[in-house]
């Protein structure tokens, strides 16, 4: 085996060069930047004080700390946990070390190839010849810098991608929180109903058994005190509902609903109303998943540059030692070159152009949907706000003065049973429909902060996204 420690010391020079430059292009796989990155970005559009980068470096399978599932619940609360213990997240921060290793692969050349034969005669005559050689591929190197680009532009809009999720998710969180409160208050105006309807049951009832009232009045107050009943059961089912998908999202789908709800509807609102025009703009530049469009655009255009190298001939070089039947050795370098006749990149060209119009599409289509959702929860918000002053102003309160006064005509014989019950169930069916309205407000608002990119206190500034590439 003399042969191949001759060959070897030839072929040394050659693999140090080659591993030189490998070690100086290296890019590092770790996403642990990447994750703090996106961190930064969710920062202050969660609605949560708590920093992103925090929650996320402790384990999602270990429960957080800001809760014990036991007390009352308040919704900052629910999206700290969240942030820690909601696996959708971590999952999502997995694409993220997916494209961050995408991108050190991009920087990494083909390994070399190296080949060894032995030869034999079948003469019966002497010698015996044998070949060592190393041949690496050269294509890498012109087309290094726009692999890099594509996986570099393809981790920024995963990055952002993530961040953007982390928002999404807090405004989910919001949202559900929202119905919780609905439902909860849903049972106390169930509750304060059935109070009226038994008070009314049993007055009923008392005029009845003196004569004064049919009995038929009984039964209809006897009916309207069981509706109220069932429609408070009805309310306490929809409360465990609306708990079930909280816990979800919190990532505690296994606790238990033994815990009260600490907060009201339409807290946290602004007091003025938005700018059409101005939250439109705010939308447009502060958006993560706009900048994410934005970079995919990018990356688009570093396929595209990559595909129209592929025109170029596909080169490799090679150093072999040789030696042959009368035991002469040599150095042979050599090179390989591919000749495009077959396979000359048109349609590879071709596939990297659709996809870069597509992506200037992707980021058109995505504008125009921010502009609707931008005017559509504006309008729904302010369509609920008015709703809510009408019927709190002008409609409930009104309603109990009328049941007020219908009480005490009705214990004065100026009106019958019929007509009290009656305006009883109009009065329950306008505060339902008041929380229903304080219900929408609430969701429309979340809507809006999170079609402004979270919060209407971001700094009016594209979020900007730099890759680390460093070793």
């Amino acid at each position: 085996m003399t042969f191949i420690k001759s060959a070897t010391r030839h072929l040394i020079a050659a693999s140090g060069v080659l591993a030189t430059i490998v070690l100086v292009g290296c890019i590092s796989a770790n996403p642990l930047p990447d994750r703090n990155q996106a961190a930064r970005l969710a920062d202050g559009r969660t609605g949560s004080d708590v920093p992103i980068q925090d929650a996320w470096a402790l384990d999602f399978s270990q429960a957080s700390e800001a809760w014990d599932g036991i007390a009352p619940l308040t919704m900052d609360t629910a999206i700290t946990v969240t942030l820690q213990n909601d696996p959708d997240l971590r999952l999502e921060l997995t694409r993220v070390a997916q494209a961050r290793a995408d991108l050190a692969q991009s920087s990494l050349p083909p390994n070399p190839v190296i080949g060894i034969a032995i030869g034999a005669p079948i003469d019966g005559g002497g010698g015996a010849p044998a070949m060592v050689e190393l041949m690496q591929q050269l294509t890498w190197l012109w087309t290094m810098d726009d692999r890099i680009d594509l996986q570099d532009e393809r981790l920024a809009s995963a990055i952002l991608s993530a961040a953007q999720r982390t928002v999404d998710r807090a405004s989910e969180v919001r949202t559900a929180f929202a119905r919780a409160l609905a439902a909860r208050d849903l049972i106390e105006i169930e509750t304060a109903y059935i109070e009226t309807t038994a008070g009314t049951y049993e007055l009923v009832k008392a005029l009845a058994e003196v004569g004064e009232l049919p009995m038929v009045d009984v039964d209809r107050a006897l009916i309207d005190q069981r509706s109220a009943e069932a429609d408070r059961i009805d309310a306490r089912r929809e409360l465990r509902n609306r708990k079930f998908e909280l816990l979800r999202l919190m990532g505690w789908a296994d606790q238990d609903t033994r815990w009260t709800l600490s907060g009201a509807l339409e807290d946290g609102q602004d007091d003025g109303v938005p700018n059409e025009v101005d939250t439109i703009h705010r939308a447009l530049t502060v958006r993560l998943d706009i900048e994410a469009t934005r970079r995919r655009i990018e990356a688009a255009e570093a396929d595209a540059r990559l595909a129209g190298l592929s025109r170029i001939p596909e080169v490799g070089v090679g150093l072999g030692w040789r030696r042959n039947f009368s035991d002469r050795q040599a150095l042979t370098p050599g090179a390989s070159i591919s000749i495009p006749i077959l396979d000359d990149g048109y349609a590879r060209i071709a596939g990297a152009a659709a996809r870069l119009d597509a992506a200037h599409l992707a980021l058109a289509v995505a504008e125009e949907n921010v502009v609707e959702e931008v005017r559509l929860n504006l309008n729904q918000w302010l369509q609920a706000r008015e709703q809510v002053e009408a019927y709190d102003v002008g409609l409930v309160s009104a309603a109990r003065k009328v049941v007020s006064r219908s009480e005490s005509a009705f214990k004065a014989g100026a009106v019958d049973a019929t007509e009290l019950l009656l305006t009883q169930r109009r009065l329950i069916t306008l505060e339902r429909r008041l929380l229903a309205e304080r219900l929408d407000s609430d969701l429309a608002w979340i809507k809006l902060e999170n079609a402004v990119g979270g919060s209407f206190e971001l700094p009016l500034e594209t979020p900007h996204v730099q890759v680390e590439k460093n070793s």
